[in-house]
């Protein structure tokens, strides 16, 4: 019994030595396995089966337990790598991209990516992705409503599935199935991503997934892992974010210090370009010298040009030959801007306090940068220390001015010697001449200076301007026609109605005064009768011009005396007006009205009772009628002022 007893034990001991050390070559289970089939097949008692079978597992248990341990540590290992690569200060689509990668090979699943919230549009988008075989995928746009896709419900913990499509827990979202159908998933495992406000939010940031075209099942240390790779890659996000906010301030404020040092270096060039300019003026160059000297400057073509357009000096050749009234007119809109042309030019006011007395011109090309027009800024301010009004308008143009404005002053002021004077600025007054007062509506403006010193210099004659108006002496003989001619011509080049006033023919220096005085009294009766932009001489006005003055209400008196005439006729198409003139131009007879009219006297009566029932039966009285004749010839002078397209016979007109 002993020795059988000492056999049992000894070839017990054996096999669990041997199980031992299969467990320490870490042999599969299939050995285990084998070892006690062999020990069944070689007759061991049961009881010795069971104690190798309870050996086995045990072995099993300890394998298993060493094989978790082992993963873990690779696990952690890889977790560590992972952080080791996330550290790289990558852009945040690398960045994403190279957590995706982390997050498929740590898990060794089939696909993986990183979906982030956009609170402002109220979606979540897939940034990233590693392994997936549809197009689908990057870029897709997922409601957040139901929680980044399928994490709503599942609070700051990884979320896990074993078959999502089949899962009744998840719910479910069109587009995100559509997704997941794409690519052929089944398995998935979510971790939230946290970063920069919502840092410790319980609604995630982001998302990062990662599943299996196959059902399986996730371990705790599985889940594990990619939370804290989700971690990790919400504090990279956030340092990434953070780092890339600082490069662009910084980038931002290096832009600042760049154009901050530009505009330093150009307000030195142009002081520098102010000083030289200043210099050679108070050494006492001519405007050529200034010219040139601004030529060198801007390193272009410069040209100085007076009001009315003629070039007082220039340093190379320009494009085209300056339009002055296109010169005026982009003074006019720019302020004390330079600004272009439109015809290759740009131009720069030369300004003497608030008016203007001149430009300087160069070429645009592309159009000169903030620094050139600075500096165009600064030689126009210099040549205007240089270019008074008397050159800048010419010798001749001043000595005109000056003259008309002596003549203008008064009445009897040495006649003789004003003729004189006439003769020597190349102006024969023995010559019959017209005066015209020109008043533009809004004031004299740069257009109106240009236009009228060119027609001045071209007509042979003399210009003044004289506060809201300018006054023209010129050669000729018939002050009506001359002043409709002036008032549609100097209407177009400055784009607003010009009324013209003109006295004339007079001669002699002595008759300026009296025919000033008189296109005055002409252009406040055009006013007077609201026919702005009209031209007249006292020819046309007649006893008018002499009658009217600036209180009178020319239309007001029309439409109290004949407006319901003049009513009556355009709503229904009659004659009245005409027939009621008729009528007093022959005297008060009916029959030679009727002759006058081509039409019968009975008709010219039934005419005359309509104009009794609408003016009342006492408008045949002296007092009445005068006042009917009165307001007929106004208007008929006024319509004669507006032309013959205008409506002078409407009611609303004469109002």
């Amino acid at each position: 019994m002993v020795k059988g007893y000492l056999v049992y034990q000894t070839v017990t001991e054996v096999r669990i030595g041997d199980l031992i050390d299969l467990l320490a070559h870490k042999a599969p289970m299939s050995e285990f396995e084998r070892m006690i089939d062999q020990a069944r097949l070689g007759g061991a008692p049961d009881d010795e089966l069971a104690g190798l079978e309870a050996a086995a597992r045990q072995c099993l248990r300890i394998a298993a337990q060493a094989e978790g341990s082992r993963r873990r540590e690779a696990g952690l290992d890889a977790l560590v790598d992972a952080a080791r690569e996330l550290a790289v200060p990558y852009d945040l689509d690398t960045l994403l991209q190279v957590t995706t990668r982390r997050a498929r090979h740590l898990l060794g699943m089939d696909m993986a990516y990183i979906a982030l919230l956009d609170e402002e549009h109220g979606y979540v988008r897939v940034h990233a992705a590693d392994g997936h075989t549809s197009s689908f995928s990057v870029g897709a746009r997922l409601p957040a409503a139901n929680g980044l896709g399928v994490l709503g419900q599942s609070g700051a913990g990884p979320y896990w599935t074993s078959d999502f499509l089949a899962d009744d827990r998840v719910e479910h979202n069109e587009a995100f199935d559509e997704l997941v159908r794409a690519e052929g998933l089944h398995a998935l495992v979510a971790a939230p991503l946290n970063y920069g406000a919502r840092l410790h939010c319980s609604v995630p940031s982001g998302v990062l997934y990662a599943a299996s075209r196959h059902v399986r099942h996730f371990t705790a240390d599985e889940r594990s892992l990619l939370a804290s790779l989700g971690t990790l890659a919400g504090m990279f996000i956030e340092h990434t974010r953070l780092r890339t906010e600082a490069e662009e301030r910084a980038k931002e404020l290096e832009v600042r210090l760049d154009r901050s040092r530009a505009r330093e270096a150009e307000a030195r060039e142009v002081g520098e370009v102010r000083d030289r300019m200043v210099d050679l003026v108070l050494a006492g160059a001519n405007l050529h010298d200034l010219v040139v000297e601004a030529r060198g400057c801007l390193g272009a073509a410069v040209a100085v040009c007076s009001v009315d357009g003629r070039v007082l000096a220039a340093a190379g050749s320009l494009p085209g030959e300056p339009d002055p009234l296109a010169v005026a007119a982009a003074l006019d809109a720019g302020g004390d801007e330079p600004v272009p042309l439109g015809d290759g030019l740009w131009v720069a006011p030369v300004r003497a306090g608030a008016r203007c007395v001149g430009s300087v011109l160069v070429p645009s090309g592309s159009g000169p940068d903030a620094g050139g027009r600075q500096v165009l800024r600064a030689v126009a301010r210099s040549v205007a220390l240089l270019l008074r009004e008397d050159v800048a308008n010419g010798p001749r143009a001043q000595l005109h001015e000056c003259l008309l404005e002596d003549m203008l002053a008064a009445r009897h002021q040495a006649p003789r010697q004003l003729d004189e004077r006439a003769r020597r600025a190349g102006v024969d007054l023995d010559r019959s001449h017209v005066l015209l007062v020109a008043r533009p509506e809004g004031g004299v403006s740069g257009r109106v200076d240009a236009w009228t010193s060119a027609y001045a210099l071209r007509a042979g004659g003399l210009r003044n301007s004289r506060g809201d108006h300018v006054v023209l002496l010129v050669p000729g003989e018939a002050p009506g026609e001359t002043a409709k001619r002036v008032s549609a011509e100097l209407t177009e080049a400055a784009g607003s109605p010009v009324s013209v006033g003109a006295a004339g023919p007079l001669s002699g220096a002595a008759a300026v005064h009296d025919g000033y005085q008189e296109a005055v009294r002409c252009v406040d009766a055009i006013t007077a009768l609201g026919a702005i932009g009209g031209a007249a001489s006292t020819r046309e006005l007649g006893f008018v011009g002499v009658l009217l003055s600036d209180d009178h209400d020319v239309a007001g008196f029309i439409d109290a005396a004949v407006g319901p005439l003049l009513d009556y006729d355009q709503e229904r198409y009659t004659d009245l007006v005409p027939t009621l003139e008729a009528y007093f131009e022959e005297g008060g007879s009916p029959t030679y009205a009727a002759g006058r009219l081509h039409v019968h006297t009975n008709t010219v009566t039934r005419r005359l009772d309509r104009i009794k029932e609408l003016l009342g039966p006492e408008w045949q009285k002296p007092e009445r009628a005068l006042d009917l004749q009165l307001a007929l010839r106004l208007l008929r002078v006024r319509g004669s002022l507006l032309g013959p397209g205008a409506d002078g016979g409407a009611s609303a007109g004469a109002r």
